[in-house]
């Protein structure tokens, strides 16, 4: 390759350009960081000749020159109004400036969109292989990247080489590459990173389904009665260890990727009884909530000496602070006052959470407590519904048999 020092007229300098007219391989000197960079460099050229120590590197086309390194100090001398200056002149070709663009990302480094320009600008000169030796990206990332760049301009603003990767990586998938688009510069990574999490999550799943199918599992939506909870697991060569004879598996969607594992419980007729019973008392306790927080609703305002009943029901509870302020704002209430308004409904309507103690076993102190605001709100014109009647003699029942144990 030939080269010489020259003098040349900066009119005949130029960047390279595409088919198009568009500068290739050089900073965007319209970013104001790029602009401030350019004036550091202006101020520390030779005062004398306004030049730079070190020359920039031209190739020659035809009649006139395409900076190959050192976009910069001509830009600076553009800004110091230079007319001519020595440079190093080569015989070169395109190919040859881009390459050199990219290596000379270490004096000031390229923003990101500048980078992914370069990148671009070399894929047009050749394959994977050839673009990985230039720029140290792994063939396999230069790949996904290339494909992304594809989509360039779709997006509303210049977009990084990672945002190229992402695209490629998610290629044939046009929802994610959707998402991907409307992002835009600010969110497109957590949005890959998402993206990523959730094919991850379905990887996993599709090989844990496979290994425990093998093992001999059947996958549920529904766990069926009568199964006991064996565990969680993340990997698929765990999961199907943990397989034996009538074991259900689910894949619960708060934990993504992951299955639960169920097998056979012994039988236990109390945990039948403790089974039906809840199925029994839920959707009758639901239906009694709405009507008492209805009916207390429309009546909260009525005052202490219609709601008197009701409000006398704090004596018991009044070693407890929360409990404290609900009665205090039952025999407080004002139309001003509607936090007060609010508490109140909300604290009646969780007077009790159910009959049931968590074991499912019905409890003879919640029963007393069920009776006690049901009967006072009869006293107050409420009318209980069929459902809140069923669970008062439910509770009669209990108390009933707790006398005769005694």
């Amino acid at each position: 390759m030939g080269r010489a020092i020259e003098t040349v007229s900066i009119e005949d300098v130029f960047p390279l350009e595409d088919e198009y007219g568009n500068s290739m391989a050089r900073r965007d000197y319209t970013l104001k960081a790029n602009k401030d960079y350019v004036k550091r460099l202006a101020e520390s050229f030779n005062p004398e000749t306004k030049q730079p120590d070190e020359p920039p590197v031209l190739v020659r086309d035809r009649g006139i020159y395409r900076i190959k390194a050192g976009n910069s100090r001509v830009e600076a001398m553009r800004l110091l109004k230079v007319k001519s200056f020595a440079a190093v002149v080569e015989d070169g070709d395109e190919k040859a400036v881009v390459e050199a663009a990219w290596r000379t990302d270490t004096k000031k480094t390229y923003e990101e969109a500048e980078r992914a320009d370069i990148f671009k600008a070399l894929t047009l000169f050749g394959d994977d292989e050839y673009v990985s030796q230039v720029t140290g990206i792994e063939k396999k990332r230069v790949g996904r990247i290339r494909k992304g760049a594809e989509r360039d301009g779709e997006a509303v603003e210049q977009m990084p080489l990672g945002w190229y990767e992402a695209m490629g990586e998610f290629e044939g998938d046009a929802e994610a590459q959707e998402m991907l688009l409307k992002a835009g510069a600010r969110a497109w990574e957590s949005v890959a990173r998402s993206l990523r999490g959730k094919r991850e999550a379905e990887e996993r799943r599709a090989a844990i389904e496979a290994a425990v199918l093998l093992a001999g599992a059947e996958v549920a939506e529904a766990v069926p009665s009568g199964m006991k909870y064996v565990g969680r697991f993340s990997d698929p060569d765990k999961a199907a260890a943990a397989v034996g004879e009538g074991t259900v598996a689910r894949f619960p969607d708060f934990y993504p990727g992951d299955v639960e594992l169920y097998s056979p419980a012994p039988a236990d007729p109390e945990a039948d009884d403790r089974a039906r019973r809840r199925d029994m008392v839920d959707p009758l306790w639901k239906e009694t909530e709405g009507a008492r927080e209805e009916w207390l609703a429309e009546h909260v305002l009525d005052g202490e000496e219609a709601l008197a009943p009701i409000v006398a029901l704090g004596d018991w509870q009044a070693d407890s602070p929360y409990w404290a302020g609900v009665w205090h704002a039952m025999k407080h209430l004002r139309d001003d006052w509607p936090r007060d308004r609010e508490w109140a409904v909300m604290a009646f309507n969780a007077h009790d959470r159910s009959i049931l103690d968590w074991h499912g076993d019905i409890d003879a102190g919640s029963c007393r407590k069920f009776i006690s605001l049901t009967d006072a709100m009869e006293l107050c014109g409420y009318e209980p519904p069929e459902a809140e009647q069923k669970l008062y003699q439910m509770c009669v029942d209990a108390i009933g048999k707790e006398g005769d144990d005694e």
